[in-house]
């Protein structure tokens, strides 16, 4: 499976959906979103087999992007990003705190509304 495919890890030392959330909903008091302690994804990559490269500056991205098109093989780019309240998105959901309804008829009765 040496297929040509890159993936960027945009590493922000958080798990910025859930920390958005916990803005919005429980007014700012954060539990277990803050992962200071992250893996180094591009060495995760190397250890299977891939290519792995660690990008800590923007300028280094457009060469280190270059570079994982060209090998043509599995590539890991672990891009480190400034982390925080200030740079993170509206949810892609506003519902995902709304209880689940089920609509196929075998599993209403497991819904909670």
């Amino acid at each position: 499976e040496k297929i040509g495919v890159t993936v960027i890890v945009f590493n922000n030392g958080q798990w910025g959906a859930e920390k958005k959330n916990q803005i919005d909903f429980f007014d700012n008091r954060f539990v277990g979103c803050d992962l200071p302690t992250n893996p180094d994804y591009a060495q995760v990559a190397k250890d299977m087999g891939a290519l792995g490269f660690k990008i800590e500056d923007y300028t280094q991205v457009k060469d280190v992007v270059n570079e994982a098109v060209k090998s043509k093989k599995p590539v890991v780019i672990n891009a480190v990003i400034e982390g925080g309240a200030k740079v993170l998105a509206e949810p892609f959901r506003r519902d995902a705190f709304k209880p689940a309804v089920r609509h196929l008829p075998k599993y209403k009765h497991l819904s909670m509304v």
